[in-house]
């Protein structure tokens, strides 16, 4: 081989790129002890901060029926945020925030598991009733008639609450509950206006309300609205009971009155035979004596009486002739030989 063909001329030489790595020292930021350090005191203050706002979702339960679907709901939203790490932390939290009928019922069992805890409370502290009889007792709400429309709407809102409550709990796919919730609470507002007293549930219906929170502010509004009107405008009856009573204070005399169903007679005495409840002209008795007396004489013209049964008071002459006959009658009587 030639000098000339092993000597390259300059012109045929091309560069070359080599990539050369960094050379790892003490200031790398990969391998930095110092950084590593700090990224796993950051790590560690992330999750105690995380681990204090889940804590926070967790309230006081102490068995009460209607706030036991938010627990439930509170405590699975924690559970869903939690890490494995942090879950049994949060699991010996809910055991300590029981209190109550809840802390009594839990304290003689022992629970491994959230699921285990939560279907224990579910079966000891939800609503009895099935979600048929609670959709039945919805469906026969009616207002009564000394209850207001605010009263009215609580025993509603309640009946609600618990058919919510069940329907959530037994709520198997999550897909469902919107729809079903959104489903109970127009059948709640659907039968909160028909329960109404027709006067008021006519109107709420004319304004055609969106939820039941729009149709109760209507319904209570409406009844304010009617108050006041029957307060400022009183009733014929009311008118008419004013005008009698008015009338007695000005005329004390006049404040006995004729009841149709009492008799006109009722005080009255017989002065022949002394029996009260009669008068003289109507004695059976003294009929009969006369007849007795006088076999041929017809019997007495009675009058028939008057339709509205009020007899009319007897004329001082017609007192007179009656006591006359009476002593007339008394002397017969003794002079009778049949007496004797």
């Amino acid at each position: 081989m030639s000098q000339e063909d092993s000597c390259v001329q300059p012109e045929q030489l091309q560069p070359l790129n080599i990539e050369i790595p960094p050379v790892a020292g003490p200031s790398s930021p990969k391998h930095s002890p110092r950084t590593t350090r700090s990224k796993a005191a950051f790590t560690m203050a992330e999750r105690e901060i995380d681990l204090n706002i889940l804590l926070k979702f967790i309230k006081p339960y102490n068995g009460n029926r209607e706030t036991l679907n938010s627990f439930l709901v509170n405590c699975n939203n924690a559970f869903d945020m939690a890490s494995e790490a942090q879950a049994s932390i949060l699991f010996k939290y809910i055991l300590s925030q029981l209190e109550g009928k809840a802390e009594i019922a839990c304290s003689i069992k022992e629970f491994s598991s959230w699921d285990q805890l939560k279907e224990f409370l579910k079966t000891q502290f939800s609503e009895r009733k099935h979600y048929s009889h609670l959709l039945m007792d919805l469906q026969e709400s009616k207002q009564g008639s000394n209850e207001n429309c605010s009263q009215y709407a609580l025993r509603v809102e309640t009946c609600l609450s618990q058919l919510l409550t069940e329907v959530s709990l037994s709520t198997t796919k999550k897909m469902e509950l919107p729809g079903r919730t959104a489903a109970m609470n127009d059948l709640a507002m659907h039968h909160f206006v028909m329960g109404l007293h027709p006067r008021i549930s006519n109107i709420v219906r004319c304004r055609n309300p969106k939820n039941l929170n729009e149709a109760v502010n209507l319904a209570i509004s409406e009844e304010r609205i009617q108050q006041s009107l029957y307060k400022k405008a009183p009733s014929n009856d009311q008118k008419m009971s004013n005008r009698v009573s008015s009338k007695s204070r000005h005329n004390p005399g006049s404040s006995t009155s004729y009841t149709p169903g009492t008799s006109a007679s009722a005080g009255t005495v017989c002065h022949y035979c002394k029996t009260p409840g009669h008068s003289i002209k109507d004695c059976k008795k003294r009929e009969y004596n006369n007849r007795q007396r006088d076999p041929d004489s017809k019997p007495p013209f009675t009058p028939f009486k008057r339709i509205n049964h009020v007899e009319e008071a007897p004329d001082e002459e017609t007192e007179e002739e009656e006591e006359e006959q009476e002593e007339y009658d008394y002397e017969d009587t003794d002079d009778d030989p049949k007496n004797e």
